[in-house]
């Protein structure tokens, strides 16, 4: 990462927080306390194959009518016996980011984010990206709300042990689509389906897509049961080396709020 690179994206980072985020009003509402959450999830497979997947998830925000913040750190290790009993490590990743939305609960609004991220499967050494967007939300009501959102982002991904035909770094310019639905379905049984597509913005045939989607039965008020499919697709995966450009999860475990 040069330092031109670095300077040039920390400014357009800055005018866009400038921009999108005023000067916080002294009538908005008291800022509520920190929430977090702690999920603790994975799966085996043992007998003809023998294989694991263990995944940590923690996240925090707190937000008001003018201002929320939102953080999370996922990170994630596979590993597998092959026919001759060796094990070797099969996957591994971690997810950092930041989220800051502008008058959340208003119908339209504005927000700013950031990530850095690496991926052994799809051979990302570190992707460190950032952006600025706008929300819609269709339909709130209580804990449900339907929503979706269209931003541009600045990525930069650092290849892992990139190929002699393969450039060590790529940078991209990306639109950004999620859609998003939560659901309450009961008392206890809650439903949320996250869903991005972020394709090149000078070549659409360059695209990412993730689609997260979560069951949680809740056993307290502060804990609860959770099973999830995350499932992401790059299509420049295999060009770097990747087995596949494909790469998902299915997890259960329990989460824990604060």
């Amino acid at each position: 990462m040069t330092a031109g690179w670095i300077r040039g994206h920390a400014s357009t980072c800055i005018v866009l927080v400038g921009v999108v985020l005023p000067i916080r009003d002294v009538r908005a509402q008291e800022l509520r306390r920190w929430r977090g959450s702690l999920e603790a999830s994975g799966h085996a497979l043992f007998g003809a194959a023998s294989s694991r997947l263990i995944s940590f998830t923690a996240g925090g925000g707190r937000a008001d009518s003018l201002v929320e913040v939102q953080s999370s750190i996922t990170l994630a290790y596979a590993d597998a016996t092959s026919d001759d009993g060796d094990r070797s490590v099969t996957a591994r990743s971690y997810r950092v980011s930041l989220g800051i939305d502008q008058r959340p609960f208003a119908r339209i609004s504005s927000f700013v984010f950031g990530s850095t991220e690496a991926s052994l499967q799809q051979r990302v050494a570190n992707r460190l990206s950032g952006g600025a967007g706008a929300k819609l939300t269709l339909q709130r009501k209580g804990s449900d709300d339907v929503s979706a959102s269209l931003a541009i982002l600045a990525e930069r991904t650092r290849v892992l042990h990139p190929l002699v035909q393969t450039s060590a770094t790529a940078v991209r310019t990306r639109w950004s689509l999620r859609v998003r639905f939560r659901r309450q379905l009961s008392d206890v049984v809650h439903l949320s389906h996250v869903l991005f597509y972020q394709p090149a913005v000078d070549r659409l045939a360059r695209y990412t897509t993730e689609s997260n989607t979560s069951l949680d039965v809740s056993l307290s008020k502060n804990v609860a049961l959770m099973s999830a499919f995350r499932s992401r697709y790059d299509s420049e995966a295999r060009q770097r080396g990747a087995r596949s450009n494909h790469d998902g999860q299915l997890l259960f475990g329990v989460r824990a709020t604060l």
